[in-house]
């Protein structure tokens, strides 16, 4: 299958129905984790989305492990470790007018969440909502390289 047609089929089973345009958060769970919820995961990206000032937007969360992250990280970005967060955002450009409304998708370690959260001893849900916040900023083109950005 060419690029384009994948491309393509990934963002028709990712984007939300054109009919809903809300701020939309879907989430997907590669494992379920104890004491994590998708309503949880939703209510940080929509909270961040909303302190944003952003509507009518969607984003795809997927929390998985080391092990998933690491070969997606090196699949796409050519890095060969795990990682905490990865944002990947559509170009305007390849998307149609009804799919404009979606920023991209995360995909999160939750397992990487656990070991940190873990050594620095504060809880999960602190650490994996740094990294839900990080990414959904990352879809908003905030760049943690820039000084004037990683002040936020």
């Amino acid at each position: 299958m060419s690029s384009e047609k994948n491309k393509k089929r990934v963002r028709q089973v990712l984007t939300p129905h054109p009919s809903s345009l809300t701020t939309n958060c879907e989430v997907r769970f590669s494992r379920r984790e104890p004491g994590l919820s998708h309503s949880w995961v939703k209510k940080i990206v929509l909270r961040t989305l909303a302190f944003e000032k952003q509507k009518n937007r969607s984003i795809s969360v997927f929390l998985t492990g080391d092990k998933e992250i690491r070969k997606i990280n090196k699949r796409f970005l050519k890095h060969d470790y795990a990682t905490d967060v990865i944002s990947f955002w559509f170009e305007k450009g390849q998307m149609t007018e009804k799919e404009s409304h979606h920023l991209g998708d995360l995909v999160v370690s939750a397992e990487m969440a656990k070991h940190v959260a873990k050594e620095l001893g504060i809880p999960l849900k602190e650490e994996l909502a740094r990294y839900l916040i990080h990414g959904t900023l990352h879809l908003l083109n905030y760049d943690d390289k820039k000084p004037r950005d990683k002040k936020v």
